[in-house]
């Protein structure tokens, strides 16, 4: 199921078996999945999905992507997932998500994606539907605060 409002789409699913590890709670390479899952969902709402590919030979594709934990996905948990679009360029956007069971956080990511021609493999500007769409998006969240998860840093914190 999926939803927008205020641009942020909401996208939600139900943690099957397969994607549990011996831990008995979400593997993090499903947490992957699932915020891929759901940032196509919001490329869909842009224009982007997979008849956009076929027609123009174009897609995207993630460069670098941040993600944390802040508590266990288990099975059966309906995972809802909120995804916008902090920033975009011609041929870039910055996405960010969060995924929550309930009320409560699970995990955040943020990630830089790329437009790219499939057949040159190499970054190609957005289609002006494309970008205006993305454009939308993110002129409807400027009033909302930064997430405070976006641009963290890995590392041991010492006092």
């Amino acid at each position: 199921m999926t939803t927008i409002d205020k641009a942020l789409h909401t996208t939600q699913m139900a943690v099957p078996r397969e994607w549990l590890d011996y831990n008995e709670h979400m593997n993090v390479a499903y947490y992957t999945l699932a915020f891929d899952l759901a940032g196509e969902e919001l490329l869909k709402v842009a224009g982007m999905g997979e008849a956009y590919t076929q027609a123009t030979k174009n897609s995207w594709m993630v460069v670098e992507s941040h993600i944390t934990y802040q508590n266990e996905a288990r099975l059966g948990d309906t995972l809802t997932i909120k995804s916008r679009v902090l920033d975009c360029a011609n041929k870039a956007a910055h996405l960010y998500q969060e995924m929550f069971r309930g009320e409560q956080l699970l995990a955040t990511e943020e990630q830089l994606m790329l437009h790219v021609s499939l057949v040159t493999r190499g970054a190609t500007p957005f289609e002006p539907a494309v970008l205006a769409a993305l454009q939308a998006m993110q002129a409807l969240q400027q009033d909302m605060p930064r997430p405070d998860w976006v641009g963290r840093q890995i590392a041991i914190r010492r006092s």
